[in-house]
């Protein structure tokens, strides 16, 4: 809403002083809709109509910042001007209450953002309410006709035009003749049918818009009176609720002036905003009073069916609708981020589905790596000697016979100490205290490649990986603590990773390097990266049946 909140700001700031003062956009080429031919040339009039004494805002294929920084120097000499003219020159579309010029870098998006991308004519209206009997709006655009879906149309529509507000509709070439030929020219009369341009809302016979000058002693013209006060309040009060466009803002301005001049502006807004399928859709979904545990329900349900909701913590924010909007277009559904209690059921039954579709795949991959994991175990560590064993860890470090592997070395390795002469033991005990690259290098320095070299050397191995695998292991682990999982909720990761044979270890909510190789193991049969922390994604596939538990 950011034209609404400039205009809000530069109407309360101290303006110039200025007579007579216009404002013009004229945008012919759009980005993402149909050009409007000589749409620009209305800014041609500009010189005009500084030579005719007014102070002039111009801008030529106005972008919506364009548009934003021509309306807020246009405002800062608007309040205080005797004499206002607005000239819009493009594409305009509209509702059954509203009318939206366009920026040349429009997006054809959903009606409930319309207003924050366009400049709304209320919001014009208000500007030269101000003015009366001294405010002209030119509006050009052309016939096309074309699609901005649903509940838009294009054209300028029916308008509601406040009290003294002078109103000109018609093409760009004629409204550039009017500007150059008419308006420009102090003393014309505007309402000349010649120019094929239609007059709405104040039209005397002679409307003229800056007063001819004469050398002739004539009496001073007698000085517009000024709003009263309450007038005054009225067109302060509409400003606001405009900026603000909140149907509790127009209601609002209603209560404060229910005979205002914008009452029947508020109520069109007020319709606009509460009757649009997207407000209808909010309602609906409100109706339905979903807990917070049913919210996170249909969090996880989208997260299964990978429509990323940015987090499971039962608020709908923007990831949530945008989650909701994708699964919806999938569907072929009207997409308004906002469900119904038929698309819960739907969801929820395909999140289910799906579950079992990956417990499944999950499944066939586990016996696949399972086959190939006995299979080099038969060559390797089966054998029982201390090569085959770190061979078979070096290979399937999480493996089916990992544990089994380990134990063995540990026994080989106790056989080794007793083996080993003292000085031997003693580089050894140094270097698995300090348990880094340096001191198993020094271990094979000092000792001469003694009795613990194949252990020293696969250590070594084992750190260089984890070094390089750091940077990710740290993002993984960042990942997990933002989780927040409370104990309760690591013991059911664990019980759950131990009815699924994956070995974790105790079931106390302490992750150790059994938990973090069981999930590894979890991980590598759902051909995820086994970073052997847990993410959102692992957890909502992990405990898909107990989810509603997880992230309180």
């Amino acid at each position: 809403m950011r034209l609404h909140i400039i205009a809000a700001l530069v109407l309360a700031a101290s303006p110039l002083h200025a007579q007579s003062v216009g404002l013009i956009l004229g945008n012919e080429e759009y980005e993402n809709v149909g050009d409007v031919s000589r749409g620009d040339r209305v800014v041609r009039a500009e010189t005009a109509l500084s030579r005719a004494g007014m102070q002039i805002v111009a801008r030529q294929e106005a972008t919506l910042d364009d548009m934003t920084d021509a309306l807020s120097e246009f405002g800062q000499m608007a309040d205080r001007s005797d004499t206002l003219l607005v000239v819009l020159a493009g594409r305009f579309v509209h509702t059954v209450s509203e009318t939206y010029f366009l920026p040349v870098d429009a997006e054809t998006g959903p009606m409930a953002t319309l207003a924050a991308n366009t400049l709304p004519l209320s919001t014009v209206m208000a500007w030269l309410a101000s003015a009366p009997g001294h405010a002209v709006l030119v509006l050009a655009t052309d016939d096309a006709q074309m699609g901005f879906g649903a509940y838009l149309t294009a054209g300028i529509g029916d308008l509601d035009i406040p009290q003294g507000v002078a109103v000109l509709t018609g093409a760009p070439a004629g409204a550039e003749k009017l500007l150059t030929d008419i308006i420009a020219r102090p003393g014309q009369n505007i309402a000349q049918p010649r120019l094929g341009m239609t007059v709405q809302g104040f039209a005397p016979e002679d409307l003229t818009l800056l007063q001819a000058q004469s050398t002739a002693p004539t009496p001073a013209p007698a000085p517009t009176p000024a709003p009263d006060l309450a007038r005054r309040a009225d067109i302060a009060d509409w400003r606001r609720a405009s900026a603000a466009d909140t149907a509790e803002g127009y209601q609002g301005y209603i209560d404060a002036h229910p005979s205002g001049e914008f009452v029947q502006m508020a109520n069109n807004r007020i319709r606009a905003l509460t009757d649009t399928p997207q407000a209808r859709a909010e309602r609906a979904e409100q109706a339905l009073d979903l807990s917070r545990d049913a919210r996170r329900e249909i969090q996880r349900d989208l997260t299964l069916l990978e429509f990323n909701t940015r987090g499971i913590d039962g608020i709908f924010g923007r990831g949530t609708r945008s989650a909701i909007q994708a699964w919806q277009t999938a569907q072929g559904v009207e997409s308004t981020g906002y469900m119904t209690a038929d698309q819960i059921t739907r969801l929820d039954a395909q999140a289910e589905r799906r579950a079992q579709e990956l417990e499944a795949e999950a499944e066939r991959r586990r016996q696949e790596l399972l086959r190939a994991d006995l299979a080099f175990w038969d060559e390797t560590g089966a054998v029982g000697d201390e090569a085959g064993l770190r061979a078979y860890l070096a290979r399937y470090p999480d493996g089916e016979y990992a544990e089994i592997a380990t134990e063995r070395l540990r026994a080989i390795e106790n056989r080794t100490r007793n083996d080993a002469d003292v000085a031997d033991r003693r580089y050894w005990d140094n270097a698995q205290g300090l348990d880094t690259v340096g001191a198993y290098e020094e271990y094979l320095r000092l000792s001469n490649r003694g009795a613990f070299t194949d252990a020293a050397e696969a250590r070594i191995l084992e750190l260089e990986e984890e070094d390089r695998n750091a940077e990710e292991r740290t993002a993984a682990a960042r990942q997990e603590d933002a989780l927040g999982l409370s104990p309760r909720t690591r013991q059911i990761v664990e019980a759950r990773l131990e009815r699924l044979e994956l070995k974790p270890g105790k079931v106390d909510g302490e992750f150790d390097n059994d938990t973090r190789r069981a999930i590894r193991r979890y991980q590598a049969a759902r051909n995820m990266d086994e970073t052997g922390y847990l993410s959102e994604a692992v957890v909502v596939q992990l405990l898909a049946d107990s989810v509603r538990s997880i992230f309180r």
